[in-house]
């Protein structure tokens, strides 16, 4: 499963989902703020059903008393209003309380509507005007005789028609010629429960039900639906721009678009399509089509905007990759360029500049007085300004340049530049000393470092010379004593011993010079062309029975061709040999060696890869120094100068070297320039 989701099926089904799911948690939500403000939660179903369709039933009571009023027959009435042709039951009153028509004999449920209306002759015209109007609850209605009916529409009648126009709140104008006088009805309705006859009363009541039904479910339901949306929008940004099993990313074809270009334009179709939503005119038919689709249609503008920017953050170029950025990178380097002009013409810190600088602000000054009231007065004042300011700015200049002049050259390393500091006073004068102190106090620090260096490295030299001379004899008569046939083997077994002791002990001392001498830079090199590959033959081939003997597996690689360096051979084997010895004594038995040899945009490449026995908690730069060994029980043979003569030897032939520690895995890495072909 989850290696489908990274598919491109798999991301269509991711994207779906979220979407309409996404979609039905804003539909529940909105939903849940409508029915609040309904009165869902306060009403009961029958009070709601009758508000929502309230406007629908007072249009058709209108239009029922005014056929009846304007003289149209009951056929006229018939044709609309039959019961099997609408689910709005209504009985028509005249002035006396009479029933004249209606589609049902008595109010099962009682009456929910009732309204009074009068027509009478206005300008040529007949006005038909509503004037009394309220609920009616069904005990009253039905319990009322016909004869308090009549007598309450007589009463209604004998009203002055200006007071009953004062209540007027809808008039319709009939053309039309109409003759009597005028005329009075009343007309009371309500809805069938069920509503069984499929006219527009019904869709509006199914809805209230299904809204009654439903409005308790819309919380568990959009709750659901925006935890579905959460967690496939978390997993879609997952796999977007990625592969399974691939760390890599692959963005998709809108990479390429700015990204700020990108979301003005998410942003202003958004907009768009609410704003037409908010301010066209639909009916409910099409708003109830229109208004999902929409809503879709946006929320996809947003998922896609939200996975493009997901591929651009994996990329880490969100904001490199926009319009804004690139304008303010081209403005940053306009104002480089600037800048380099401005140095090129003036210097970094250049008297004639702060000149410059000067004249420009003078300049603009002057153009500022000439447009004063009071010219004469003002530019006066500014005369005598410059006369004081101008000296002063260019001598602080002038200062600071001397000063700047001092700090670039100790930067450079003349240490034997004096600052001038006659003509400067106060904290220029001071700065100057400090500078000019400066050096002295490196001069002297440099020529203390050099004296301590080379005193070390002739004791070292002395030392060494003096100690090796008795240790010559100590080696040649423990070997002398070893050969002598003797019949106790103790005395052949020390003798071994005092031997192997003290060849390392001649190995150490001449480890400590030639350390010395390298890093003082006081050995002889001699560069000649030779090629690496034969390095590492030579080294295969000499350490083959050491490595196999140690329990490792060296394996090698080259180019098949030369690959062809400055170096000195002798300096460069030793510098192999060192290497690969502390390669048999340190590393892991039953592991391979790595050496091999690549040439890599330029320079020759040359590694050493094993695993350590010992646990490297250490340092590359500690490692390095010198009487350091990886072995801090230090219970091989040994002693901590070989990577420090290799470094010093590399660096003398004018290559790099590089220690890396990754957990038990210990790489050198050697770096020399590579001749022309």
């Amino acid at each position: 499963m989850k290696r489908f989701l990274y598919t491109l099926p798999g991301r269509f089904i991711l994207f779906l989902v979220c979407l309409l799911s996404a979609a039905l948690a804003v539909g529940c939500a909105a939903g849940a703020y409508w029915l609040a403000g309904s009165g869902f939660y306060t009403h009961t179903e029958k009070q709601l059903c009758e508000e929502a369709v309230y406007g629908r039933m007072h249009d058709d009571m209108y239009d029922i008393a005014e056929l009846y009023l304007l003289g149209f027959s009951p056929d006229e009435l018939a044709r609309t209003y039959a019961a099997d042709l609408t689910n709005l039951r209504f009985q028509l009153l005249d002035e006396t309380g009479r029933l004249v028509w209606g589609n049902t004999d008595r109010a099962a449920e009682g009456w929910s509507r009732q309204y009074e209306f009068a027509a009478w002759e206005e300008d040529g015209q007949t006005a038909v005007t509503e004037y009394e109007y309220g609920d009616v609850e069904a005990s009253a209605a039905d319990e009322a005789p016909a004869e308090a009916s009549a007598e309450a529409s007589a009463e209604a009648s004998e009203e002055a028609p200006d007071e009953a126009a004062a209540s007027t709140f809808y008039v319709t104008e009939i053309s039309g010629e109409v003759t009597g006088a005028a005329a009075y009805c009343t007309v009371r309705a309500y809805l069938e429960p069920e509503l069984p006859v499929a006219d527009r009363y019904r869709p509006i009541g199914k809805g209230v039900s299904l809204a009654w039904d439903l409005r308790y479910a819309v919380y568990p339901i959009g709750g659901a639906a925006a935890l579905l949306a959460l967690a496939c929008c978390v997993a879609l940004l997952r796999v977007t721009a990625r592969r399974y099993g691939d760390e890599g990313v692959y963005p998709g074809p809108l990479s390429g678009v700015p990204f700020d270009l990108l979301l003005a334009a998410v942003a202003l179709a958004v907009i768009a399509m609410v704003h037409w939503l908010a301010d066209a005119y639909f009916d409910d038919y099409e708003l109830l089509i229109l208004l999902p689709l929409g809503l879709l249609t946006s929320g996809a503008l947003l998922l896609g905007l939200a996975m493009t920017t997901a591929s651009r953050v994996k990329q880490k170029n969100l904001l490199s990759n926009t319009l804004i950025w690139r304008l303010l990178r081209a403005l940053g380097r306009l104002l480089h360029r600037l800048g380099q002009g401005v140095n090129a013409l003036f210097g970094e810190f250049s008297v004639w500049g702060v000149v410059f600088i000067l004249a420009a602000l003078s300049f603009l000054e002057l153009l500022g007085i000439g447009y004063s009231s009071d010219t004469h007065d003002v530019a006066v004042l500014w005369f005598i300004e410059k006369l004081i300011l101008i000296p002063l700015i260019l001598y602080l200049a002038v200062s600071l340049r001397r000063l700047q002049k001092g700090g670039q050259a100790l930067a450079a390393g003349d240490l034997d530049y004096i600052v001038d500091t006659s003509r400067l006073i106060g904290p220029f004068r001071s700065s100057g000393d400090d500078l000019n102190s400066i050096g002295d106090g490196i001069n002297t620090a440099v020529m203390q470092r050099l004296k301590s260096e080379r005193l070390k490295t002739e004791l070292i030299t002395n030392v060494s010379h003096d100690i090796k001379t008795p240790l010559t004899s100590i080696v040649n008569y423990a070997d002398l004593i070893g050969r002598e046939p003797c019949d106790n083997e103790k005395i052949t077994e020390y003798a071994a011993v005092l031997l192997r002791q003290s060849e390392r002990l001649k190995r150490l001392i001449e480890d400590l010079v030639e350390a010395s001498k390298a890093q003082t830079g006081n050995l002889e090199v001699e560069l000649a062309p030779c090629d690496a590959g034969v390095f590492i033959s030579q080294a295969g081939g000499e350490y083959e029975e050491k490595l196999r003997a140690a329990g490792l597996t060296l394996i090698t690689s080259q180019p098949a061709g030369p690959v062809e360096i400055m170096a000195d051979g002798r300096r460069l084997w030793r510098v192999f040999d060192n290497l690969m010895n502390n390669i048999c004594k340190y590393s892991q038995s039953g592991t391979r060696v790595y050496l091999s040899l690549f040439q890599q945009e330029g320079p020759a490449v040359i590694t050493f890869r094993n695993t350590s026995r010992e646990q490297l908690n250490i340092s590359p730069e500690e490692l390095m120094e010198r009487f350091v060994r990886g072995d801090s029980a230090r219970s091989t043979e040994g002693n901590g100068l070989g990577l420090s003569i290799a470094r010093s030897l590399t660096e003398l032939q004018g290559g790099g070297f590089d220690v890396a520690i990754d957990g038990d895995l210990f790489k050198v890495t050697l770096t020399f320039p590579v001749l022309p072909v």
